[in-house]
Formats: structure tokens, C-alpha cells, sequence
């Protein structure tokens, strides 16, 4: 039996959500929650029948096999009764949902969570490109869904998705005046009353820079639809949030509305028994003084609120300057290595002026490139400092028509805002258009403020230690270091992985030397780079690196790297989800750093790129995003699998050398899923583009895709098990239907060891031959079978199995790694020697005629060899 359901406290976009669910999966039961929301009772009073919906009471949950949950992620906020059927065993769980992921999550087979607007939409999504038919009245509750929770649109959490959703819901005939009857509802008598009492009660309150408002109103009966009258409140004054706390029929209500990002209402409920979204939730609580609870309130918003973005939080740091005295030439360089359209000008530190990106072309196309930047810089310059807040900000760069605002505290330049930085605050664009992010900026609190350090103590005992005394000897030197990178993220993914690259912002030698000097330890330090390693007695390596950013002169170049902070190194890395560090210092010890999102990309297993030239300014990435992809069953980012094809389709990898691809490539034979890894490389168009020799043929497709499965077999029939260079066979697999010009041409392309290279090319001249010589039901001799084969490696042996894939070939394959390939003769040169036989090459010939036999089994003994050794001498002397 499968069943769809939603959270009690059923909303109109829950409601909408089941019967969208229902379309999908047609022969699911509707099961509607106990609990429904009075405007969705009174829809269903009217419109119940033309719906299928059952109560927990009317099912029988031992023969659910199978449960649809939508608009909540949460057991916890099911019908009690449906709890057991997490803890069932085989029981299919599906969940639809957009909140984020809260800390009772249901663990489910299929998980569509997109923090969009209403859960209706990402379900009419899957309708549309299933061209699934909807009725009227269908296509009507379900624009009702997304119009309520969406607000009309109208919430910062709506998305593109629900607009088009609600587009296609209203060509399917979605009857708008019915919609309006159930979002425009007037307010009864005791609904005014209670609006009237809530606006004379209203206390507001400065916290981390925004304006909260609090009312707190006890009545003695319950009245309903207070969430509209908190929402009304708050449209109607000039606040970021408004929190309602009633006391209704000796129960109290907490509910929450937000207009800001950073005001999370549907976290602040959690801690009140409740939920919710960023922009609106609801709690509960069993206190009956109401200025207890709102100190909490406000309490929990004081912890959980991001501040107010000030100067000193968007701030560039350091700021790359330039000396009064350089030239105008010098300061376009910089400006074209870092992408800025101005540079503040310096002289002992102190801020002289502003020369911009337009002053230098126009001096440069005079003639003056040689000249002073002192002679054409703006002087007057408009400053602020770190404590200005974002919205002065924005004033001054429109009042004054600047692109620039340097931040000084007295005499000292201590960073700088652009336009960029404040769009990039607003709207989540970083500044140059040509360098736009693409990662989704980590905003959830429950996400942000996360803490790692129960994992950390869950690791090995000598690898938690290694992480907690490397923040003992960061807090010594005075510099804050952090774990990042694979290690993070296998981490909370739950994977082993101990490679410990450590990042420190400062002197990362320094920090080396003493971490070296604790352990007593082998140090490979490299000053140039400001990168060392670590090396334990039993090989355990530390890489320790200063914190850095980089940029890239040319596409496809290796990076330039200078030092910087924590999210500069983060910033430089491929994906988002290898963009994450744990800080290790005592203070905030386990506390994960996540600039990029990569937390809610680990969850929804995306690989993507952090801005849009990621791929162009590092072809080999592409390389990367596949093999994690198929590694941990991820998918690239719509945007982020985009820009991998366009930057195919440029043929920016013909500009990446052969040995930087040949590593990445070699990566790649290293991993689990290789069949998966080269059918994606191949859709791509990567293989065609660098390595076009190899030819996916549709017999190569088969033989790779089963090569585990074959592999594995073979090694049941084995009864000596030697171990396999896995590279080396699916090198051998990926040549088999090569020439051996190709092979040679592509061998040298990939640089292939002597030692492979032999292999590869044995196997191509041999194969064809043997496959033919072993095949079929000719009687051959374990003589003739020995002679074919030994000369070939394991690898091989087992490739040609699978390319053969028939019995007899396979058993004589078999019998000889078994039974024939380990014979010798007893007998020696020095047996012949004593016989009578002078040194020469009929020693070989002679010896052979002895192998032959015994592997024939016509001999066994010693005794048997010298005896026949005897019998075929003088035949021969």
C-alpha cells in the first residue's frame, strides 16, 4: 500500500502539495493530518468530495510499503501513528519538500528539497515535464498553494520556479475568483479585536542592526488566522520581523513573519517546538508568562541573527595598492592581473588617492604610460570606516557616482568596498559580470553555525589528536589554522578519508616548524610557496599551507598565488563542496567555515563551480567534477554541467597540456565506477577532444561496464590470488579494439610508463592470435596452452578472458594460472652436464622436451625427467 501525507497544522500548500503527489504517484492513498488549518477545513467542507483523502484511522499502517511525504522533511511534524514506518524495514521513502533540512530528518530513498517559495511548485515541476493532465479544480488548488505560501509572490523566498509554475497552473484553467475567496478572507469581530489589542502592544527592538517587533496579547478564547493578522501588522510598519506571542484558551502561540534573509523564523521556531521557512514559522510553548517567553525570543534572536553587514564584514583585505610614484603602466598591469577597476594610491601607508581603471586608459592613450600615477589620481577621496553599515554605503557610491570606498581607521588603509561587494551583499552577484559566482552563499543558520567537533572526536585516536594539538600550537603562535578541503567534506559525508591539509592564515612555516618540532618529526618545507610537509615516523603525512588566493594570467595557465584569508584559499578551490574548513583553534574548535554553500550542495549532491570561469582558468576541473560525480553519485549543477560543455566546446582542453591531463585522467582509473567515469567523459565530448584514439564501441561499452563483475568472477576461479594493477587493466580494455599504430601514438600521448607501454603493446600483437589458437573444441595440449601464455602478465590474461567471454578459453586460461604456469622441471643443466651433454643451446631444446612432457603429465617425478632425459640424448648427440 503506498500512502502520500503532509505535516499537522495542514496549510493550503500542503494540501495543494498532496494532490500534486497524487498525480504522480496515482495509485498512492491520500492521508490527511488530524489537524488541518481552519481556511483548509473550510475548503474541504465544500470540496471534500471531489477528493480522495483517508484519516490515519481509516488505513492500515502495517501494509504501508511505501510513503510520500510533502511540505515537511520532519518526523516530527507527522501524525504520531506514521512514526513506526521509518523504523519498518523496506519501506520506500519518498520526500518533497522546501525548508530546509531540519535535525529530525527523514532518511529517504528519493529527496526533492529546493528552498524555493512552496513545495507545490517543485511538484507541478515534475507534472509539466511529465505532461501529466490536471483538471480545473486541480490546477486551482494547487495555485492556491503556492499563492498562499508564496504570499501572492511576494515573500523573499519565492522563486522563478513558482512563478512558472503558477503560470502553467493557470493555463490549465486555475479559477482565480476562487483563490481570491480563500486569500482575501475579512476579518470577524473577534479577529479585529485581537488585531486592535496586538497593535497597542507592540514593543520594538534594535537586535544586530535590525528593527524586531514583539506583541504580546493574552485573550481568553482561541482565535483563528492569527498568523495573517501578524502578517498584516508587519506589512502595514516599518519593521524587518514581527513576532506575535498570544496566550489563546491557556495555550501559547508563537508566530513569526520576516521581510529579511538573515531573520531565519522557521530556525528561531525550532528552539519553540515549531518550524516554519525563513520568512514565516510558527511555535508553541507551555509557558504562561508571556515576558518570559519573549526574553527568550528575543534571547534566541540575539544568537541566531546575522548582523547587520557593516564595512569591516564586505569589505577586499588586504588591498592591493599602488606607490604614489608608479607609473601609469605598472597600474594598469595590476589592474588587468586582478580584475579592478581602481586602486587606492599609497605613500608609507597613509592613502593619497583613488586612480581608476577610465584615468589610466585615457592617460595611456595620450601617451602618458610612463608618467606618474600621482599626476592623474583623484585626490578628494571619499572614505568611510568599519563600522559604516551597508545602506550608507549604498548611498554614497549612488550619491557620489563612485565604483570605490576605501576603509581607513585614522591614517590606516584597512580594505576597501566596491560596487561589486555591495551588489554581491544584495543580490548575491559577485561584481564583474565576466566573473560571476555561481555557488549559493551558505544563508540557513542551522547550516552556518554547525559544528563538527562530535565527528572529530568519532575519528581514529591519533588523527583527532593530530587536528586538536595543531590548534593547541595555532593558539601558541598567536595564528588560526584550519583542516579543509576532502577531509571536510568525507567528513560530514561520512566517509574515511585521513589526508589532513591543514591551512594557516600567516606563517604557515613557522606553524610547520613547530608542529615538526612536537612530533619530532621529518619537515619538507618550500619558502617559495609558503607550503610544507609533515612527515611522522610511519610515513603519515601533514601538508601545511599558508592561506592564499590565486588568480590566472591566461586560460588554461597554472596559477599565480599570493597570500591571503581563509575564504581567499577556500575561494580558489574547484567545487563548492571541497570549499569547507573546520577551524581547529581552541576558540570555535570543530566550527565548520562555509562561504560557498557547500554543506547544502554535500545534501543535495551537486558538484558546481564557484563563479562561471572556474572551468576556462582550469580545464582539468571538468576532469574532477566527473569523478566526484560518479564517486560519491552526485550530478553537476544545471549552470555548472553548462559552462563544462561550453568550455568543451571552446577547445580550451587543447590548450591544457598532456601531462596535467594524464594526471587527471589517471585519477580517474583509480576510482570505483571507471565505466561510468568514460561514459560521461565520452557524452561530454571530452574523450573525442583528448584522447581520440579511444573509440567507445559499443562491444568496449559492454566490456567496461561488466569489467567488475567479470573481474570478479575470474578471481573465484583462481585459486592463487595475486594482486592486479587495476590501471593497467583498464588500460589494457580501453586498447583492445585499437591498432597498433594508434596504441603506440597513444601510449606516447599519455606518457605511459615503460613498463605499461610494454604491456599495452604486447597485448595488441598477441591478442588476436591467442584468442584465436585457445578458442573452440581443437583439442590443444596444456603444452601449447603454456607456450601461448607465458609470457603475459595476470592483467592480460584476465582481459582476454573477458574479450573471449567463452567457456573453453576461459578453462584453459584458468588451468594454466592454476596448474600449468608454476611448473618447472626437476631436472637441470647440470643434469645434462653429468649425462654428458656439452653447454650449448641444445641445453634449452632438451630441457623444453622435459617441460613438455610434464606439463603434459606424462611425467612426475625426478626420476621420471633424468629417465627420459636419458631416453632422448643420443637421439640428439
Amino acid at each position: 500500500m503506498e500512502i502520500i501525507t503532509g505535516h499537522v497544522n495542514s496549510d493550503f500548500d500542503c494540501l495543494a502539495s498532496m494532490i500534486a503527489a497524487n498525480k504522480l504517484y496515482p495509485h498512492a492513498v491520500m492521508v490527511i493530518p488530524g489537524i488541518i488549518g481552519k481556511d483548509v477545513r473550510k475548503f474541504l467542507n465544500l470540496y471534500r468530495d471531489s477528493f480522495n483523502f483517508l484519516s490515519v484511522k481509516d488505513i492500515d499502517i502495517e501494509q504501508v510499503d511505501k510513503i510520500i511525504v510533502v511540505d515537511t522533511n520532519s518526523k516530527s511534524r507527522l501524525e504520531k501513528p506514521l512514526g513506526k514506518l521509518f523504523e519498518k524495514p523496506g519501506v520506500d521513502i519518498v520526500v518533497y519538500d522546501h525548508h530546509p533540512p531540519s535535525e529530525n530528518m527523514i532518511e529517504a530513498r528519493k529527496a526533492v528539497i529546493e528552498d524555493i517559495g512552496s513545495c507545490t511548485a517543485l511538484l507541478v515541476d515534475e507534472i509539466q515535464k511529465l505532461d501529466i493532465d490536471i483538471t480545473p479544480l486541480e490546477a486551482t488548488v494547487m495555485a492556491l498553494g503556492i499563492y498562499a505560501d508564496t504570499n501572492c509572490l511576494t515573500l523573499p523566498k519565492t522563486s522563478s520556479k513558482d512563478a512558472y509554475a503558477l503560470a502553467f497552473l493557470l493555463s490549465r484553467r486555475a479559477n482565480l475568483q476562487v483563490i481570491d475567496d480563500y486569500m482575501t478572507n475579512p476579518l470577524n469581530l473577534n479577529q479585529q479585536a485581537l488585531l486592535e489589542k496586538m497593535g497597542r502592544n507592540i514593543r520594538v527592538v534594535d537586535i544586530n542592526g535590525f528593527k524586531v517587533a514583539f506583541s504580546a496579547v493574552e485573550v481568553e478564547d482561541y482565535v483563528d488566522n492569527a498568523a495573517f493578522l501578524t502578517r498584516k501588522l508587519l506589512e502595514e510598519r516599518d519593521y524587518d520581523a514581527f513576532f506575535s506571542v498570544l496566550r489563546m484558551d491557556n495555550k501559547t502561540y508563537i508566530i513569526g513573519r520576516s521581510l529579511e534573509d538573515e531573520i531565519d523564523v522557521g530556525h528561531i521556531m525550532t528552539f519553540f517546538n515549531g518550524g516554519g521557512h525563513p520568512g514565516a514559522g510558527s511555535g508553541k510553548s507551555d509557558e504562561a508568562d508571556l515576558a518570559k517567553v519573549v526574553d527568550l525570543l528575543e534571547k534566541t534572536l540575539k544568537k541566531n541573527i546575522r548582523p547587520v553587514e557593516r564595512a569591516k564584514d564586505i569589505m577586499s583585505s588586504p588591498v592591493k595598492t599602488i606607490s604614489l610614484d608608479s607609473t601609469i603602466d605598472e597600474a594598469n598591469k595590476i589592474m588587468l592581473r586582478y580584475g579592478h577597476s581602481g586602486l587606492p594610491v599609497v605613500k608609507d601607508g597613509i592613502l593619497c588617492g583613488i586612480i581608476s581603471r577610465r584615468d589610466v586608459e585615457k592617460a595611456r592613450i595620450h601617451g602618458f604610460g610612463n608618467s606618474p600615477v600621482k599626476a592623474y589620481m583623484t585626490k578628494n577621496v571619499i572614505t568611510i570606516d568599519p563600522e559604516t553599515p551597508l545602506k550608507t554605503i549604498e548611498n554614497l557610491l549612488v550619491e557620489h557616482n563612485i565604483g570605490r570606498l576605501p576603509v581607513v581607521a585614522g591614517n590606516k588603509l584597512l580594505g576597501i568596498v566596491t560596487r561589486s561587494d555591495v551588489i554581491s551583499t544584495l543580490f548575491g552577484e559577485n561584481s564583474p559580470r565576466w566573473y560571476k559566482k555561481n555557488y549559493i552563499d551558505s544563508q540557513d543558520s542551522a547550516l552556518r553555525n554547525h559544528n563538527l567537533a562530535d565527528k572529530i572526536n568519532a575519528l581514529p585516536e591519533r588523527v583527532k589528536n593530530i587536528l586538536i594539538e595543531a590548534g593547541k600550537i595555532a593558539d601558541d603562535v598567536g595564528l588560526n589554522a584550519y583542516v579543509v578541503g576532502g577531509f571536510v567534506r568525507d567528513l560530514i559525508l561520512g566517509v574515511e578519508n585521513f589526508d589532513i591539509d591543514i591551512v594557516v592564515e600567516g606563517d604557515a612555516l613557522m606553524f610547520s616548524e613547530k608542529l615538526a618540532q612536537h612530533y619530532q618529526a621529518h619537515l619538507t618545507k618550500h619558502d617559495r610557496f609558503g607550503t610544507a610537509v609533515v612527515v611522522l615516523e610511519d610515513d603519515f603525512k601533514i601538508d601545511v599551507v599558508t592561506a592564499r588566493k590565486e588568480y590566472y594570467e591566461y586560460p588554461a595557465s597554472l596559477p599565480v598565488v599570493e597570500g591571503g584569508t581563509i575564504k581567499d584559499d577556500l575561494f580558489r578551490r574547484d567545487f563548492t563542496i571541497n570549499s569547507m574548513a573546520i577551524k581547529l583553534n581552541k576558540s570555535g574548535f570543530g566550527n565548520i567555515v562555509d562561504f560557498y554553500g557547500g554543506r547544502r550542495d554535500l545534501q543535495m549532491g551537486l558538484i558546481r563551480i564557484l563563479y562561471n570561469l572556474s572551468f576556462v582558468e582550469d580545464p582539468t576541473r571538468i576532469f574532477r567534477a566527473i569523478r566526484f560525480e560518479q564517486r560519491y553519485d552526485f550530478k553537476m549543477e544545471e549552470k555548472t554541467e553548462e559552462f563544462a560543455i561550453k568550455a568543451i566546446e571552446s577547445g580550451i582542453l587543447g590548450k591544457v597540456s598532456h601531462e596535467r591531463i594524464n594526471f587527471e585522467f589517471f585519477a580517474m582509473l583509480k576510482e570505483n565506477n571507471i565505466w561510468a567515469i568514460l561514459k560521461r567523459m565520452e557524452d561530454l565530448r571530452i574523450l573525442k577532444n583528448v584522447y581520440p584514439e579511444v573509440v567507445l564501441s559499443e562491444d568496449l561499452k559492454k566490456l567496461l561496464k561488466n569489467a567488475e563483475e567479470n573481474l570478479a568472477c575470474l578471481k573465484e576461479k583462481v585459486s592463487v590470488q595475486e594482486s592486479l594493477d587495476r590501471t593497467l587493466l583498464y588500460l589494457l580494455i580501453l586498447y583492445s579494439n585499437m591498432s597498433f599504430e594508434k596504441a603506440v601514438k597513444l601510449s606516447e600521448k599519455m606518457r605511459l610508463s615503460k613498463e605499461y607501454k610494454s604491456e599495452i603493446l604486447k597485448f595488441i600483437e598477441a591478442k588476436d592470435i591467442i584468442l584465436s589458437n585457445l578458442s573452440g573444441n581443437i583439442d590443444i595440449s596444456n603444452y601449447d596452452v603454456y607456450n601461448e601464455l607465458k609470457e603475459l602478465s595476470m592483467e592480460i590474461l584476465f582481459v582476454l578472458c573477458m574479450l573471449s567471454n567463452e567457456k573453453k578459453f576461459i578453462d584453459r586460461v584458468i588451468l594454466y594460472i592454476n596448474n600449468l604456469k608454476n611448473i618447472k622441471t626437476c631436472v637441470t643443466g647440470k643434469d645434462l652436464k653429468e649425462l654428458g651433454v656439452k653447454p650449448g643451446p641444445e641445453y634449452a631444446v632438451l630441457l623444453d622436451k622435459v617441460l613438455a612432457e610434464k606439463l603434459n603429465g606424462n611425467l612426475q617425478t625426478y626420476n621420471d625427467e633424468l629417465e627420459f632425459l636419458k631416453k632422448i640424448i643420443p637421439k640428439k648427440i
